[in-house]
């Protein structure tokens, strides 16, 4: 018998014996053995402890099969135990799946959570649905009120009274010719015969467009731009991009952004920001770690806390994935402290959205004995040689802290959140990337 076939035979046969109930049994329903896939893991939620985002997972253990004997390994963003393809709110923890009002949308992220809206619209993107809305497209008008409930038109205008408001009327005079094929669509003039009504030959705002054909008639808008192409110029239009969001709320009001995905934390929505910098701390957004630049790590900025909380030192990097070793070292404190960092040195490997994890039991933290200002340096090296920089496998970073009675402010949350630390690489394991890396 040729070899390779032997040895596929005796795979075989180690397999089935090792899992004896698959080889008889249909394995969604293994004997008697039938029910709902059991989860484990996950669990705990995020939270804010003195300033940072900590607590909370990044994966959990799915049984596929109904005896749960067979595990997979999958996403769960929010950390509550739930993996993302069967959690009906994957990016907030909510073990509980909570759905009051049955539209498949758990509590924790409906914006209307007793009305039932499985779409999730919001025009006015405010964080409250349309379905329960009292103001749909936030012009400050009640929808009871508002002649155009879904776009934003404060004045109200409504040229030939008809209670629709000329921003959604597409014949706004009524004179039966649609505004779209209208030479006069302010003035009725079924005819189309501009020299009856001198009024079409008005021109109110000076700007050299005719009334009649002008989509900003109180602004000087000559060029006529109408981005979003609503027949409101983009000198009188409250939504630039017709998105849903209002201008000074949107941070892309140029491009149509409805989910204001901002995926490098710089404030510039991701349809319309040129470059890709990663902001840890939002007070100094221009110390950003770039993906495309050498090596580089980020101890996360400044943070305020007080004298005597515990705090987990972060560590973030531009390289996701990357093995590296690493020190923490008190390099300024206030007259009076002792205080050191427990754990201050390790390996980690393992990274989510350019934020480290701790190995399980190694995990630097930091207690400020006295009121005042910390400096805690973070130095890092590469394991391994870096691909797009090889000469770069060092980088240092200096965390500032305050400690004080005040604590209010603190380091931002919103940036790039920290996860939970968990088990990465055997002793072993670790002992062989440094044989293999050197210095």
């Amino acid at each position: 018998m040729h070899a390779r076939t032997l040895w596929s035979l005796v795979s075989l046969l180690v397999t089935l014996s090792a899992f004896p109930a698959l080889a008889q049994d249909n394995p969604e329903c293994l004997g008697s053995q039938c029910g709902k896939p059991r989860e484990e893991g996950g669990g705990g939620g995020g939270a804010c402890v003195a300033g940072v985002c900590v607590g909370g997972g990044c994966s959990v253990w799915v049984a596929y099969t109904d005896d749960g004997k067979t595990l997979a390994y999958t996403d769960d963003a929010d950390g509550d135990g739930k993996a993302d393809g069967y959690d009906n709110c994957p990016f907030s923890s909510n073990r509980d799946q909570l759905d009051s009002d049955g539209d498949g949308v758990g509590n924790t992220c409906d914006n209307c959570a007793s009305t039932s809206n499985f779409s999730q619209l919001d025009v006015n993107g405010d964080g409250e649905g349309d379905s329960c809305d009292a103001d749909i497209d936030g012009d400050s008008l009640a929808n009871a009120l508002d002649n155009c409930q879904f776009i934003p038109n404060v004045d109200q205008g409504d040229v030939n009274a008809d209670g629709v408001g000329d921003l959604c009327d597409d014949d706004d005079d009524g004179d039966g010719v649609l505004d779209v094929s209208d030479n006069c669509p302010a003035i009725a003039n079924p005819s189309q015969n501009l020299l009856t009504d001198p009024r079409c030959n008005a021109d109110a705002d000076g700007d050299g467009i005719n009334d009649a054909r002008d989509n900003c008639l109180t602004s000087l808008n000559s060029s006529q731009l109408d981005t979003d192409l609503d027949g409101r110029g983009d000198a009188c239009d409250l939504d630039l991009d017709d998105d849903g969001i209002l201008n000074d709320a949107d941070n892309c009001p140029g491009a149509r952004n409805r989910g204001q995905w901002d995926e490098d934390a710089d404030g510039l929505g991701d349809g319309c920001d040129a470059r890709y910098c990663v902001v840890i701390d939002p007070s100094h957004k221009e110390d950003c770690l770039d993906p495309h630049g050498p090596f580089r790590v980020h101890g996360g900025g400044s943070v305020v806390l007080a004298a005597g909380e515990k705090f987990r030192l972060p560590l973030f990097a531009n390289r996701n994935g990357a093995a590296m070793e690493y020190v923490w070292t008190v390099t300024q404190r206030p007259a009076g402290s002792t205080a050191a960092v427990k754990d201050p040195k390790g390996v980690v490997t393992q990274s989510r959205r350019w934020s480290y994890a701790y190995q399980d039991g190694n995990v630097p933290t930091f207690t400020a004995d006295v009121d005042g200002e910390y400096s805690i340096q973070l130095q890092a090296h590469l394991v391994f040689e870096d691909r797009q920089y090889p000469e770069q496998r060092d980088s240092v970073s200096e965390l500032k802290m305050t400690a004080t009675p005040d604590t209010k402010g603190g380091m931002s949350c919103s940036a790039v959140p920290l996860n939970a630390t968990f088990s990465v690489l055997s002793l072993a394991l670790l002992a062989l990337l440094r044989r293999r890396g050197g210095k």
